[in-house]
């Protein structure tokens, strides 16, 4: 029987989180906004036209890349948690290195997508960490992973 530790649940954990924020952030109406026509004077006044736009339909389709890059990083995250089984350190260490990079990337755009994928880093953070103190933790014990 296999087993699954909490590294590599916790990476994939992250990567779905990032799969979320994405799939949100492309399809979800995230521009809201309202216009009023001009009318005459003396005639009645018009009302508000609600108007909601998706990322991709303000930006255009040079988004796509932005919203992948945090996926691509949790995926490579979540194959090392699941290939890097013998050296836990270099695991840990490697998927830490991961979370850095895609918190750099939450923070430039923290005002405007970065937000999103700050769960997806927390969870990335969580998995190296406990990656390293899973090696420790073998370390001490004298057992192998296998």
């Amino acid at each position: 029987m296999k087993r699954y530790d909490a590294a590599l649940i916790s990476a994939v954990i992250a990567h779905t989180l990032a799969w979320a924020s994405a799939i949100w952030l492309a399809v979800g109406a995230t521009y809201q906004g309202a216009s009023v026509a001009a009318v005459t004077s003396g005639s009645a006044p018009s009302e508000p036209i609600r108007v909601t736009a998706t990322l991709i339909e303000v930006n255009g389709l040079s988004v796509i890349p932005l919203l992948l890059a945090p996926v691509l990083l949790t995926a490579i995250a979540a194959l090392a948690a699941i290939l890097i089984r013998a050296d836990l350190v270099r695991r840990g260490a490697f998927i830490l290195t991961l979370a850095v990079l895609l918190l750099g990337f939450s923070a430039i755009g923290i005002a405007s997508i970065g937000l999103l994928f700050l769960p997806a880093v927390i969870a990335l953070v969580f998995s190296g960490v406990i990656g390293l103190m899973e090696s420790r933790a073998q370390r001490r014990s004298g057992q192998s992973l296998n």
